[in-house]
């Protein structure tokens, strides 16, 4: 392997000093919709954009286009130039881009970053490698499709950095608290602001705090003590009348024929002998994410030349610029969005909410505003997963294997969500049906006859994405099924699950078979003496694949305790192994939250929950010991690992009806004494 030489690099970088641009094929919009839609690019030949630039120092910057919000993908996209470059690591420098740095690039979300951004990065910086081996003469490194070797990627040979653990971007930081994020902007002459609610009121705001009009109507508080806005935000009056709230209800949707898109198979035959009818409910959840929504606007010039900069948490810089540009009759270039790293994410950023106010309140004050959403604000105003109800029928042959499988589900919006969408463009859309609902519908098994359908309903909350869609919910019920129809057929729900598995999801069979062997499931023991033992899987997007096993204790009142929880996954390459296991760890005890804790209160059609009081979620001393595999296929390229492992939902709920003679089909789980 070629080391390239600090002087060959300082010699390059001399010549240019205003620095080497590398362009890689990069999003290009498929459509601009109104009103302004999140950013869903991706690479295509016809766009490119500027990821690295050679610096006059001798390094080289990485402008990333991707958000960080704890997934960790600046240190794996960092790791991955490094790698290409066969540069020490400290050579390579990672920065969050503002909206003027490169060109619109797909929204974080999905766990598409390494998926769809590792080849490109990794092209981009072997350009790089070769304009430096081959002392080119331009100031451009332009990509035009020719060959070029990615050492990131290769199966064989020894590789310097990718498949290192090494720790997140900006770890000290994080750790000592210096200033990363939104909330931390501090410009001068900032006001502290907030927009009330619509309907909301306030008789004494406080000597010390302003009440303005704004530009779209509504009413807001300006201070410049935040002290004096958060006790004024707490005489807030907001309008409580009921809002009729539908009953996300699976009978109900059933009885009036509601359910009417079909995911894939043929019809079930009515009235067949069901061997399993069963319904299963999962609550309205909470992103309850660390940090409160937070952003800063600051207006400069007038008329013709008035400007318009943010700096805020976003998973989509470029949908907070066209948003806020429609709304005050921008051009995009008059709008600067700079993207700070995000305190967890989930979904929940990105929607643009905390940007138009800070912009509507610098607008009125004519001062930088900052906004600063409360704990309670995030349970109130942000929006949530929305609830679903399933009901899944299932028939087993002379074999044991599936024979008829239906699984009819409804839920409230979750792309299509209403806190982004009028009711109009939810009506268009409901001809199509919502994508985020049918996330992960269509389980990894094979049936002679099935059919997957669903249905979904506007409510009165706001709903949208949150952590794998649909794919949570779902997961629960099919793989709830699963254990009981291999119950059913009296086999080992391991056993069950591999003699039903679609043969095409080889993948899938090596994790059930690697946690498997990790756990020890051949030796049990499954359940006794308040002791259970589950099992699950999923495919994620049909890129990444877990298997799980959760083993739990009930005690003598029902209480459930998860002692402990084996996954192997395979998310294809793995950059950053410790990276992937934290990723992986998240998800695992987001389903332990999802059984155990997690129901956002919802009454007479409003979020009845204002601080972590009203919304439980698992702390550290439900944290059971983690066993992880991960596996990695050759020549198999990066997937998303962020949501794959949340399959431990319906694990650890298999685990506690194996403690206790009952099925859990309703989350979360309300502790009864075991049978």
């Amino acid at each position: 392997m070629t080391d390239l030489s600090r002087r060959l690099l300082l010699e390059h970088a001399a010549r240019f000093a205003a620095g080497v641009t590398v362009f890689a094929a990069t999003p290009a919009c498929a459509f601009n919709p109104l009103p302004a839609m999140p950013t869903r690019s991706m690479p295509e030949a016809e766009a490119r954009v500027a990821w690295l630039r050679l610096l006059p120092d001798g390094r080289v910057r990485l402008l990333l286009p991707r958000q960080e919000m704890g997934q960790g993908v600046s240190i794996a996209l960092r790791q991955i130039v490094a790698e290409e470059l066969d540069w020490d690591i400290e050579r390579v420098e990672v920065l969050l881009p503002d909206t003027a740095s490169i060109a619109p690039v797909k929204s974080t979300v999905g766990s598409d970053s390494l998926k769809d951004f590792a080849e490109p990065v990794a092209r981009a910086a072997a350009l790089l490698r070769e304009y430096l081996l081959g002392g080119e003469g331009s100031t451009e490194i332009i990509d035009r499709g020719q060959p070029v070797t990615l050492r990131s990627f290769r199966p064989d040979g020894p590789r310097r950095h990718v498949g290192s653990g090494l720790p997140t971007e900006q770890i000290e930081s994080i750790v000592t608290g210096a200033p990363l994020y939104a909330g931390d902007i501090r410009l001068p002459d900032m006001l502290f602001g907030m927009v009330l609610p619509t309907g909301a009121t306030i008789s004494a705001p406080g000597d010390d705090v302003r009440v303005v009009t704004l530009s779209d109507g509504r009413g807001g508080l300006l201070s410049a003590h935040p002290a004096a806005l958060h006790a004024a935000a707490a005489r807030v009056e907001r309008d409580q009348t009921p809002r009729p709230m539908p009953a996300v209800d699976i009978d109900t949707i059933q009885q009036r024929g509601d359910l009417e898109h079909s995911l894939r198979g043929d019809a079930v035959e009515a009235g067949a002998p069901w061997i399993l009818d069963r319904r299963y409910d999962i609550p309205a959840a909470a992103h309850a994410t660390i940090e409160p929504r937070s952003a800063v606007a600051q207006w400069y010039g007038r008329e013709a030349a008035v400007r318009l900069e943010v700096w805020t948490g976003t998973q989509d810089t470029f949908f907070v610029r066209e948003t806020l540009a429609r709304h005050f009759g921008l051009s995009t270039e008059k709008v600067l969005v700079h993207g700070c790293r995000i305190g967890g994410g989930f979904g929940a950023r990105t929607i643009v909410r905390q940007e138009l106010e800070a912009a509507l309140l610098a607008e009125a004050a004519g001062q930088p505003v900052k906004v600063q959403w409360s704990r309670a604000a995030e349970f109130i105003d942000g929006f949530h997963r929305p609830p679903s109800s399933h009901r899944i029928r299932a028939l087993l042959g002379a074999d044991g294997k599936i024979a008829d499988w239906w699984h009819g589900f409804c839920s409230g919006h979750v792309i299509f969500t209403s806190a982004a969408m009028p009711r109009w463009m939810q009506v268009v859309t409901s001809l199509v049906k919502d994508p985020g609902v049918a996330r992960g519908a269509v389980p990894p098994y094979v049936a002679a006859r099935m059919r997957v359908e669903f249905s979904d309903i506007r409510l009165p909350v706001d709903t949208g994405p949150w952590r794998g869609l649909g794919a949570g919910p779902n997961g629960f019920a099919i793989e709830s099924a699963m254990d009981e129809l291999a119950a059913l057929a009296g086999q080992d729900p391991l056993q069950f699950r591999l003699g039903n598995l679609d043969p095409q999801h080889v993948r899938l069979k090596a994790c059930l078979e690697r946690v498997a062997d990790l756990a020890g499931w051949a030796t049990g023991p499954y359940s006794g003496g308040g002791f259970g033992r589950g099992l699950a899987c999923g495919i994620y997007k049909e890129s990444s694949y877990a298997a799980v096993v959760a083993d739990v204790n009930v005690d003598s009142d029902g209480a459930v305790r998860v002692a402990r929880l084996y996954c192997a996954q395979d998310s294809g390459l793995v950059v950053n192994p410790d990276q992937a296991r934290a990723q992986i760890e998240g998800n695992l005890v987001w389903g332990i939250g999802m059984v155990l804790n997690e129901r956002l209160p919802i009454e007479d059609g409003r979020v009845a929950a204002y601080s972590f009081a009203d919304y439980a979620i698992p702390t550290m001393d439900a944290m059971p010991p983690i066993d992880i595999v991960l596996i990695e296929p050759a020549g198999a390229p990066p997937s998303g690992a962020g949501e794959t492992a949340m399959v431990a939902v319906a694990a650890v709920a298999n685990a506690i009806a194996a403690a206790t003679g009952r099925r859990v089909a309703t989350l979360p789980y309300i502790p009864q004494s075991p049978v």
